[in-house]
């Protein structure tokens, strides 16, 4: 299960009481779903969350993942392989 938590101005948001948040919500866990499709069995083995940044400089960290799956789950997310070749 891919967690995922929104971050606005300094506050986290866990539970998306708010139709709208809960809406950014589902459609960004689609998109990670869709992003991380090559590694998506790993990454549900391991217990971890994305935070999500929706302020002037959006970004997105991972945290609680194996180092290794940290960087393949950013190497996919910078449009790069998955895999050390």
């Amino acid at each position: 299960m891919i967690q995922i938590a929104l971050s606005y101005k300094n506050r986290e948001y866990l539970q998306f009481e708010d139709s709208s948040l809960a809406q950014i919500a589902e459609t960004t866990r689609k998109l990670l779903c869709a992003l991380l499709e090559d590694i998506y069995d790993l990454v549900t083995k391991e217990t971890g969350r994305f935070l999500i940044y929706l302020d002037h400089h959006p970004k997105i960290e991972v945290e609680g993942f194996s180092p290794d799956l940290s960087n393949q789950i950013e190497r996919t997310l910078r449009g790069e392989s998955a895999y050390d070749y």
